[in-house]
């Protein structure tokens, strides 16, 4: 007889069902067996909570929770091989901040300038990344949030400017004139 079994979560407070699939048993418990043998292949969807056995006519008849809380089978076992290896003792938290040979050149990792107080640099606005102004001089360094941002002054100027650090590049032209 073909039984028709559902794969649910909870999500948000409401059960939801993932998935439905038929399965071929003698009665609903051999079906519910074939379908818990599903754990770990591609046909288990991620975050099942519980499990559903139904008639082909859409009766419940079993209703099976999975223990432990919702994982994913993949997780699970990446899990308990580490175990394994490890003789079970637990690695550390991986670090967050990138390794110092993952950050590129161009976005240094975070709490890093690339360019220093007094140092010439060209600039172009985020409206004009084309036309990049020679003459400026870093006067600051502005506490990074997600980029690294410099206070910037040009002796044409009255006033400072404040701007992040893909905007800025080194001013070359400056080593010529002897600034």
């Amino acid at each position: 007889m073909t039984y028709l079994v559902q794969f649910k979560r909870l999500r948000r407070g409401v059960m939801e069902v993932i998935r439905t699939i038929p399965i071929e048993g003698a009665d609903s418990t051999a079906a519910l067996e074939d379908a818990k043998g599903l754990a770990g292949t591609r046909h288990w969807p991620a975050r099942t909570g519980s499990l559903r056995v139904m008639d082909e006519s859409g009766h419940t008849l079993l209703d099976w929770t999975v223990p432990g809380p919702p994982d994913h089978p993949v997780a699970a076992l990446r899990a308990r091989i580490h175990a394994t290896r490890t003789g079970g003792k637990r690695s550390p938290a991986p670090s967050i901040a990138p390794r110092r040979s993952e950050v590129s050149r161009f976005y240094p990792a975070q709490g890093h300038h690339r360019f220093a107080v007094g140092q010439a640099i060209s600039y172009a606005e985020d409206d004009k990344p084309e036309i990049w102004r020679g003459g400026y001089e870093i006067v600051g360094l502005d506490d990074p949030r997600r980029e690294p941002q410099y206070t910037i002054r040009s002796a044409d100027q009255s006033h400072d400017r404040v701007v992040r650090e893909h905007e800025l590049r080194e001013d070359l032209g400056a080593r010529v004139r002897g600034l």
